[in-house]
């Protein structure tokens, strides 16, 4: 087995193991190569696969691993890793970035801009997310959107429109076209040669709730700023915003008319700084020429928590279920009295941010002095 092989099979064993804080597997990056990270990280034993990977790959890290490059070189996906020099530079800035990126059609570009908003999006909505997208990809910026129906499929088929490139972020396995109502989306991309769909789930692996938020962190990860075109109070597009804030980029929210709660959201960003959008020009003049491939200064945006007061409400209420201890997550659901799907969003705030880690179905609070 050659090095390059090997350091390839290590790093998607890395990125399959369970409890990521637990098994300090978000220090992984900080060492020269992959199989060096992994040769030190599993030598202390314990590590096994996440639980819904294995309901297709093998229970042990290495071996999934195994498995998961066999599939890929069967279907012709690549396996950027966060050693390779062609894996995004963006992203690998960002705090816990994957792992492993999979791969379909051309190379991420530098030079992108994410725009995201509401699956339920309006005549109007849908033509300023397609405008926005048409009018970036033409002045040399590639659209990042995350593959759904509403403004996400607008910004990807806005940058097409004119022969610009798109990168669509997947909450499932890469080789999985969902919704099926943009299969002919995912074809489009494909077809055009330039642009490429990218998915930290390996082949085969089916989208959970909490994997379509987990995927936002990538889109505005891989991204100079993002754009939010429409959102309620509770669109899932605010959980990108929050991330580009703790990445320190850019935020561009469209500003909806007064009383209409589905731009609550979008007014609530604007309110606490982000940059309103009237036209295009607005996002452009935030990047110049020179500054291709690199970001300006921040947003006035302030961030939604600092490092001694990182949580929202939720998530201040489940760590207060934890305490020391442990918990089930159907028995955080139940006394939380939320919604699973709401809890859920919570939890993988809270596990990105170190402060939980996951054993099978159970939730341990992080232990004060291990590493995250």
């Amino acid at each position: 087995m050659s090095g390059t092989e090997r350091d390839t099979l290590c790093a998607i064993a890395l990125s399959v193991s369970s409890s990521p804080a637990g098994n300090d597997l978000w220090e992984a990056p900080s060492f020269h190569d992959a199989s060096s990270a992994w040769d030190f990280l599993s030598a202390r034993g314990g590590l096994a696969t996440q639980a819904y990977i294995t309901a297709r790959y093998s229970s042990h890290p290495m071996q999934a691993a195994e498995q998961i490059l066999k599939v890929c070189r069967k279907k012709s996906l690549r396996v950027d890793t966060c050693w390779d020099a062609r894996y995004p530079r963006l992203l690998k800035e960002i705090a816990r970035p994957p792992l492993v990126l999979y791969a379909q059609g051309g190379t991420a570009v530098e030079r992108s801009i994410a725009i995201v908003g509401t699956r339920k999006a309006d005549p109007g909505a849908r033509e300023t997310a397609r405008r926005i997208a048409a009018e970036l990809a033409a002045n040399g910026f590639s659209v990042v959107s995350g593959m759904a129906v509403g403004v996400d499929r607008e910004a990807h088929e806005g940058a097409l429109s004119v022969g610009g490139m798109t990168v669509g972020v997947l909450a499932n396995g890469i080789d999985i076209f969902y919704p099926a109502a943009n299969s002919d989306l995912y074809r489009m991309i494909l077809a055009d040669g330039r642009s490429t769909l990218v998915s930290e789930y390996p082949p085969g692996i089916m989208a959970g709730k909490w994997t379509f938020a987990r995927r936002n962190r990538i889109i505005s990860g891989l991204s100079l700023g993002t754009v939010v075109v429409k959102a309620g109070a509770k669109s899932g597009a605010l959980i990108t915003a929050r991330y580009a804030l703790e990445q320190n980029r850019e935020v561009f929210a469209c500003p909806g008319t007064a009383f209409d709660e589905s731009y609550f959201g979008c007014h609530g960003l604007i309110r606490e700084g982000a940059q309103i959008v009237s036209s295009t020009e607005d996002i452009l003049s935030q990047f110049t020429a020179s500054a291709a491939g690199a970001m300006n200064a921040p947003a006035c945006l302030a961030p939604a928590y600092d490092a001694d007061d990182s949580v929202e409400p939720l998530e201040r209420e489940i760590l207060g279920l934890l305490g020391g201890e442990s918990a089930e997550i159907d028995a955080l659901v139940r006394m939380s009295g939320r919604d699973a799907a709401s809890v859920n969003e919570a939890l993988v705030m809270l596990e990105l941010s170190g402060k939980i880690y996951r054993v099978g179905t159970r939730i341990e609070r992080q232990r004060t002095g291990n590493p995250t």
